[in-house]
């Protein structure tokens, strides 16, 4: 007599239910929100006042004799406007599919966390295609030698210089410097940069950005590691960096509010779902349960001067 083996009494591989393969990017890859804060305006678009930088950097102090009139002082107004953008999305989960499914974790839960990271991504893009180039700041840099050129490259000699010109041309010190992963790894590399880390306690890959930081005199070592498929559902996977070999450095508030000149804000209108905000629906005619997602914001250079950027520095 035949004993039945294993696969005669298991007809299926069972299902492990205590683990599941997912691709799923953490919040701290992407930059766009920490970047340019936001400010939550009551409608989708609006003006917002610049008052003109030239009138607040002349001397026209005069010597005054006793009875004389005051030398007077003006100053000029210019506007800008912006404009909130609605981007939404939804996903769909069918009775029978949650009915029939094994996965061990909630269908529910699955589709909120894939339409958050569709956001994220969308909003990473659009920041690094609209500010991360060229054309956009005060000072674009084409020039300096590539930091990962480890005999001539000289970053800490390029960002401090960039730190003056702005400080020259706006009086505003520049505490923040956003840049492509690529471009972080090279910085890490760089034997001026370990030399002068060496010197300070122990660093470890938990600590290099704010150790980076402080050699720059910068508040915020901000590093874009988010990447995207480039291909297309039906072709094969291809990853691209969002943000790649580029480095902004800039100046950006930590309070926005009056009276600021910060490199950007991002404006954000809560009627139209502001920074993000998820709902839900009964689709009774297809049986399903539809998530959707939606948010509706503007990101703006608001002080162009405010920003310097080096362009493919690696």
């Amino acid at each position: 007599m035949t004993l039945p083996t294993i696969n005669d009494v298991q007809v299926v591989d069972p299902i492990q239910t205590n683990m599941l393969v997912g691709y799923m990017q953490a919040d701290n890859r992407f930059v766009a929100d920490r970047v340019f804060p936001s400010v939550k305006v009551e409608k989708d678009s609006g003006t917002y006042y610049i008052f003109t930088k030239k009138y607040w950097f002349v001397d026209e102090m005069e010597e005054r004799a006793p009875g004389q009139p005051f030398a007077r002082a003006t100053f000029g107004v210019s506007s800008a406007t912006f404009k909130t953008l609605q981007w939404a999305l939804d996903h769909a989960l069918p009775d029978e599919v949650r009915a029939n499914s094994q996965v061990p974790m909630s269908l529910e839960e699955a589709g909120l966390r894939l339409l958050a990271q569709r956001a994220l991504i969308r909003k990473e893009r659009l920041f690094s295609t609209d500010f991360m180039k060229g054309s956009v700041w005060g000072t674009t840099n084409t020039t300096a030698t590539d930091w990962d050129d480890f005999s001539a490259g000289d970053p800490v000699k390029d960002i401090i210089e960039a730190v003056r010109v702005i400080s020259l041309n706006t009086g505003q010190t520049a505490n923040s410097i956003v840049l492509g992963h690529i471009v972080h790894n090279a910085l890490v590399n760089h034997p001026d940069l370990l030399d002068r880390l060496k010197y300070t306690q122990t660093i470890g890959l938990s600590t290099v950005e704010a150790a980076l930081a402080d050699i720059f005199g910068l508040s915020n070592y901000w590093v874009g590691r988010a990447s995207y498929n480039t291909a297309n559902e039906a072709a094969t996977f291809s990853a691209s960096a969002i943000i790649d070999d580029d480095a902004l450095v800039c100046y950006v508030t930590p309070n926005p509010g009056i009276f600021n000149a910060t490199a950007g804000m991002t404006f954000s209108w809560p009627g139209g779902g502001g920074d993000g905000i998820v709902s839900s629906y009964r689709d009774q005619a297809r049986k399903s349960d539809i998530q959707q997602f939606q948010m509706q914001w503007d990101q703006k250079a608001t002080a162009t001067d405010v920003g310097y950027i080096f362009t493919d520095i690696v």
